[in-house]
């Protein structure tokens, strides 16, 4: 893909231990999303995994943002987790949501299924399901279960122009290995870090706790740019948010593509700056 059409940004912005790590102190939390909207353009929403907050919620968060900002908005729970009906679910979140539908700032929906969610015919059949209660919006469906990289559960999700998240996680037997691969006009990767030994116990550490190495991430920098592809915009999402190790990775990331574009070869992380100007 080339560089210029793919937007990097982190999994939320709030979180508590960024004050200091990522966000400067001076800085009050209602002015974060400012803060990080200046330095990224893209972002998810992860609350509405949580709790589906109102419209006013999300109009806000509209009028805080430039209008070349974009956000992916994660599903309830109850729809990718507990799986019993999801249309009252998803009307809930769509009308919630339209303050940034109609602002144009709204991508899609990000449907994050667990690990014990294995690919079958019926499990292809709800995706399906959740997707008609999207009411056009685009949905994005993160696998987790490595069951489902089969050419049957990808050509169906291609063929339902699903957008397919590609995850980059510990590798664990049970766990979606690395794959780049793209079902819609949308490329969409989440690195969730590759912290094997908390992953499943959290007495060892929190599991998004990895700060991914220059070597890294110049490796998949390289995989996106030589990425053949006939989507048309690429979103990248750090999920690793511990400490402020997100948001430093996507800058990291982004000013290597923004190299790459200019031609330069060469980046040290300790070069970058996350103030804007």
């Amino acid at each position: 893909m080339h560089p210029r059409a793919i937007d990097i940004g982190t999994s939320g912005w709030r979180f508590d231990d960024w004050a200091g790590s990522f966000y400067p102190l001076r800085v009050p939390q209602n002015q974060w999303l400012e803060y990080y909207a200046a330095r990224f353009s893209v972002g998810e929403i992860n609350s509405t995994y949580y709790r589906i907050a109102p419209a006013r919620t999300y109009a806000a968060i509209e009028r805080k943002t430039p209008p070349n900002f974009r956000f992916i908005a994660k599903v309830h729970a109850e729809v990718t987790h507990q799986r019993q009906e999801p249309a009252s679910s998803m009307r809930e979140l769509l009308a919630a949501l339209e303050p940034l539908r109609g602002a144009n700032k709204l991508i899609g929906v990000l449907a994050q299924f667990p690990a014990g969610f294995r690919h079958s015919t019926e499990a292809i059949s709800y995706v399906l399901e959740v997707q008609s209660h999207c009411d056009g919006v685009p949905l994005c469906a993160e696998f987790r279960s490595r069951t489902w990289l089969n050419d049957e559960a990808v050509s169906r999700i291609r063929e339902a122009g699903i957008t397919w998240v590609c995850a980059d996680e510990p590798d664990l037997p049970d766990l979606m290995p690395h794959r780049l691969l793209t079902t819609s006009e949308l490329f969409y990767a989440r690195l969730h870090g590759r912290n094997a030994r908390t992953w499943y116990n959290s007495r060892a550490g929190d599991r998004y706790d990895y700060n991914y190495s220059e070597e890294e991430l110049g490796a998949f920098g390289r995989e996106l740019v030589e990425l053949e592809s006939p989507a048309r915009h690429g979103v990248v999402l750090f999920n690793n948010c511990y400490a402020g190790q997100a948001p430093r990775n996507a800058w990291w990331l982004k000013s290597w593509l923004e190299a790459a574009t200019s031609g330069q070869q060469q980046l040290s992380a300790n070069g970058l700056d996350l103030s804007a100007d």
